[in-house]
């Protein structure tokens, strides 16, 4: 297996690449390091004197799995749920357009992998993987589109539009937006941009089916997931159910009645992470929202007692109590809160989490301890990049590294110059090294002729080396016109691995690989997504 540092990647967090290298200064964050087998130890011993809702959350997320047509071996999962020596792992995500870019496909088979290694680490224990479906987000913007690569080599996105998306204001959940019939549009479109293969019948057809006009987004989301791989026996957790709210009930009532507490120990803890990395989220006085009129507002206080912002709404404490204990599912959690009512209601052993969610969790050992909920080890989510023979051949074709495709063309222009033998081009770098060794001795011989001479000298210098940039940025402009096929090779590259000057598994979308490689591929993903080395992985196909 071929892999890269994540400090590689642009973007990276640096707190998630110390963390990841287990580095002390971001080690000490955190409940012990996902590396560290006592530390998974310790936290499973404290998970079995816990208390679970164990039966009732049986009964939840068996009807909602049900209604995700899950597998059987997700119902199976279920059943070892019951049991106190059996623990989660978890991840989640927002539910994206057919389940989203690539990296939301990784986590959930990241879980799976994990659970596996878990299971043959503690052979005493069983574990189960588990995805939380962020259905009360309202963020519908960035959930809407899924992107592709079309047969002509270029990146789109098809869009699932809807009237509200021009309502700058409109905070309705995703949860409460039914699937509208403009759908089958979207879909429409999304085959047109692919080729014909033998897989694109069989695809689409799922697609279709999962996402029907008249469901919800994150139903669709786990039936889509369901439908292309059952095997993986993930079991679904949708926050939005009453029911899981209902049991979620004293996390609700606890941050009403201790605020701001939560977030003022979240702050210390940001203070001191911030002298040495960046604090990903910023604490509320209360972080909860609360649905009104379908739209989700966050709370804040006032002398009064609490307000919706952005509305007229007003409760007294005791009203807003009252209400929070009698319909639970008018109330949700905002990032903050979020991983502490899932760790409230699950027995989570590990928490499967990308770039800036584990930055984020390095904020929140306070508001665990806050509301004496134990948290979990915090694992990297499996980072890839599918690498397709035909782009694979341009790296062997001019000796690149694997790390220039995030590199901009430009850049990769160069690099490819640098490396090149052409009989026909002269060696401008060993040229520019010549000269250099020139030019170094310039302001030494003027000076030597008279002091006053060596300041002209160097102004001369500095001239000298700006008009040599230019000439070539001049030279590799005229080389790259004259070299089409090496241009279009490189532009391939980062359509495919970088596109937009994003990673490949935030741009890409999973129907694109179906569609081309068959439904085998989703074996090949979750090999890849085997829990060590905590790197970035090439798959080659």
């Amino acid at each position: 297996m071929i892999t890269l540092p994540f400090s590689s990647l642009p973007g990276t967090p640096h707190l998630f690449a110390d963390y990841a290298e287990n580095v002390s200064d971001a080690r000490n964050y955190f409940m012990g390091h996902f590396s560290d087998l006592m530390a998974f130890e310790t936290h499973l011993q404290q998970l079995e004197r816990r208390s679970y809702l164990r039966e009732p959350l049986y009964a939840a997320l068996a009807a909602q799995n049900k209604s995700f047509l899950a597998g059987d071996n997700t119902f199976m999962n279920l059943e070892l749920m019951k049991s106190p020596t059996t623990f989660a792992v978890v991840t989640g995500q927002q539910v994206g357009l057919f389940t989203g870019p690539l990296y939301t496909l990784y986590k959930a088979m990241t879980a799976v992998q994990l659970s596996r290694w878990l299971e043959e680490q503690f052979p005493s224990y069983r574990f189960v993987p588990m995805f939380w479906l962020e259905s009360e987000d309202h963020d519908f913007l960035e959930i809407n589109n899924a992107g592709g690569i079309s047969a002509e080599n270029e990146f789109f996105k098809v869009r699932y539009a809807q009237p509200e998306e021009d309502a700058p204001k409109d905070l309705k959940p995703v949860a409460l937006r039914p699937i509208e019939g403009r759908i089958e549009d979207t879909i429409a479109e999304l085959r047109s941009r692919l080729p014909a293969t033998d897989f694109t019948e069989e695809l689409f057809s799922m697609l279709r089916n999962a996402y029907a006009p008249g469901g919800s987004l994150q139903r669709a989301f786990a039936r889509l997931f369901n439908a292309l791989y059952p095997e993986a026996g993930v079991v679904f957790i949708d926050p939005s159910d009453p029911t899981i709210k209902q049991l979620a009930t004293p996390v609700i009532l606890q941050e009403l009645e201790t605020f701001p507490t939560t977030g003022e120990e979240v702050i210390k803890r940001s203070a001191e992470l911030e002298e040495r990395y960046h604090a990903q989220i910023k604490p509320r006085a209360v972080n909860l929202f609360a649905i009104h009129k379908e739209n989700r507002f966050p709370i804040e206080p006032s002398e009064y007692g609490f307000f919706l912002k952005g509305t007229r709404q007003r409760y007294t404490r005791d009203e807003l109590l009252e209400l929070a204990g009698a319909e639970p599912e008018r109330f949700s959690p905002n990032v903050l809160l979020r991983p502490i009512m899932q760790d409230f209601l699950l027995p989570t052993a590990a928490y499967v989490a990308g770039p800036s969610e584990v930055s984020y969790f390095a904020q929140l050992q306070p508001a665990y301890d806050h509301f004496q909920v134990p948290m979990p080890v915090i694992f990297p989510r499996a980072s890839l990049t599918i690498v397709e023979n035909k782009v694979e051949k341009v790296f062997r074709k001019f000796n690149l590294p694997y790390a220039a495709m995030f590199l901009d063309d430009e850049a990769a222009w160069r690099l490819v110059q640098s490396g090149e033998e052409h009989n026909e081009r002269f060696d401008f770098a060993e040229f520019r090294a010549r000269l250099a060794v020139l030019m170094e001795e310039l302001p030494g011989l003027a000076e030597a002729e008279h002091p006053n001479l060596r300041n002209p000298a160097e102004s001369t210098l500095n001239n000298m080396q700006r008009s040599l940039a230019t000439f070539e940025d001049k030279l590799l402009h005229h080389r790259r016109q004259t070299d089409d096929v090496l241009t279009r090779q490189i532009e391939k590259m980062h359509v495919y691995l970088f596109p937009e000057g994003k990673p490949q598994e935030r741009q890409v979308n999973i129907v694109t690989y179906l569609n081309r490689y068959g439904f085998d591929i989703l074996r090949k993903i979750e090999d890849a997504c085997v829990p060590f080395p905590a790197e970035h992985r090439m798959l080659f196909l």
